[in-house]
């Protein structure tokens, strides 16, 4: 790559935004002669294409559903939770508060413990609910008696809200990492469930791939993270990624040319579920055979290859999967790669460092504050999290606990959602490890005098 004259470069980072293909919100930002076609056109699309993509809603519904309609449809009960966060963000936690053949929800004596799941980058929270209810954690852990909730990020299709920014017309909405996830989301969440239950701690976190970054984040700034949980599982961690292994380790060297780009277009949200591209993807993916195994080797270039794919759980995920979120949080992981083993906040560049770091590097995040126990669940074939980084972070964790390495030399990082298997060789070692789904309610409920 280095060899590679700038003219190629260009060009292919061109490719490569292209690929982060923007929602319409960047356009406003566009002179009329060049948005209006452009709305225009994909106006045509929606009216004359997508129709043809909605057969499938009878074949599989879910994949037009909703996550909380998903959970209706599977039989569970389902609660809708806003939080704000410190800097304004409108997050949207979904909660299953038991179990499918839970008769009652209250109980006079006991009360159900909390637990908290947190996704990966630009998916949402459908990623715990791809596969069928005995398969997928959220479902697993809801029967097994645990009030569970289930987190969104910044700027996916459930968090998109602002108390002042407008998603579609504020640039500066966008302006978010996964840094502010870990400095802002996270914190925020946990402390809304945790004042909604009235438990001081969770039974445990769950986080998936970024889910796992953005804790790491969260505990390593603000002690009392450590403190709100029994104990952090995380499968398939991507926090040092040096080894990365799939098709973004090409784009890494055009990082920046890809960031000239993005300021000079006001490229703010990236891979909407709704959008042109993303959408013709789907058209491709869902009308043939040849379209199907296009669509699976798209996914294995990213997730890594996968042996076992049932086709209906394949539409429910390109129905809900990518789910949008901010170009430079795609930018943070590209950032990382580059700078090889390290886990570092966002580079703004020497300038812009200076201001917001003091240094014209960024800095590090200290991974041995996180002193919650820490409990990891990784895989040999995962391109995201592969062994070298894993590795790497164990030895950084101030308070790891111990880890899983998953029996099958074939898993991958999207079998964490998607395998058949996933309940036999991850949740249920991992469900094993919690505590019980029941305290009793004198041990917290506090008596005023």
């Amino acid at each position: 790559m280095k060899e590679l004259s700038t003219y190629v470069k260009i060009a292919v980072s061109l490719a490569v935004a292209y690929s982060l293909y923007p929602h319409d919100s960047s356009r406003q930002l566009l002179p009329t002669f060049i948005s209006s076609p452009l709305t225009q056109l994909q106006q045509w699309f929606y009216e004359a294409i997508r129709p043809r993509m909605e057969r499938n809603v009878i074949a599989v519904p879910e994949t037009f559903m909703t996550t909380p309609e998903i959970i209706a449809n599977r039989g569970y009960p389902v609660e809708i939770h806003n939080v704000v966060t410190d800097d304004g963000y409108i997050l949207e936690l979904h909660r299953i508060p038991f179990g499918k053949r839970d008769a009652h929800r209250h109980n006079s004596t006991f009360q159900r413990r909390a637990v908290f799941l947190q996704h990966g980058m630009m998916g949402t929270d459908h990623f715990w609910l791809v596969t069928s209810s005995n398969n997928s954690l959220a479902f697993l852990l809801a029967d097994h008696g645990y009030d569970v909730w289930l987190g969104n990020s910044r700027g996916n299709t459930y968090s998109r809200k602002h108390i002042n920014l407008n998603p579609d017309k504020d640039e500066a909405f966008w302006d978010f990492s996964w840094d502010e996830m870990g400095r802002y989301d996270i914190p925020a969440s946990l402390d809304y469930v945790l004042n909604i239950t009235g438990q001081e701690k969770l039974a445990a976190y769950f986080g998936y791939s970024l889910g796992c970054s953005v804790f790491f984040m969260s505990a390593a700034q603000y002690p009392r993270i450590n403190d709100q949980v029994d104990i952090m599982i995380g499968l398939g961690p991507t926090v040092s990624v040096a080894h990365l292994n799939n098709y973004f380790r090409y784009m890494a060297p055009f990082v920046n040319i890809y960031q000239l780009y993005q300021r000079l277009f006001g490229i703010g949200e990236v891979h909407t579920n709704d959008g042109v591209l993303h959408s013709v993807t789907r058209l491709i993916c869902e009308t043939s055979e040849l379209g199907s195994k296009f669509g699976h080797l798209w996914l294995s270039q990213i997730f890594g290859y996968s042996d076992v794919f049932h086709q209906v759980d394949y539409y429910r995920l390109i129905g809900h999967y990518p789910a949008g979120g901010s170009a430079n949080t795609m930018v943070h992981l590209l950032q990382n790669y580059n700078f090889g083993e390290s886990f570092l906040k966002f580079d703004y560049g020497p300038e812009k460092n200076l201001e917001r770091y003091g240094t014209p590097y960024p800095p590090e995040y200290n991974l041995t504050m996180v002193t919650a126990p820490v409990f990891l669940v990784h895989a040999d074939n995962d391109p995201f999290a592969p062994p070298q980084d894993v590795s790497w972070l164990k030895g950084k964790l101030g308070n790891l606990k111990g880890s899983l390495r998953v029996p099958s030399p074939t898993f991958s990082h999207g079998d964490f959602v998607w395998s058949p298997r996933v309940a036999e060789l991850v949740h249920k070692p991992a469900i094993d490890l919690l505590s019980s789904p029941f305290i009793h309610k004198e041990t917290y409920v506090h008596i005023s005098a």
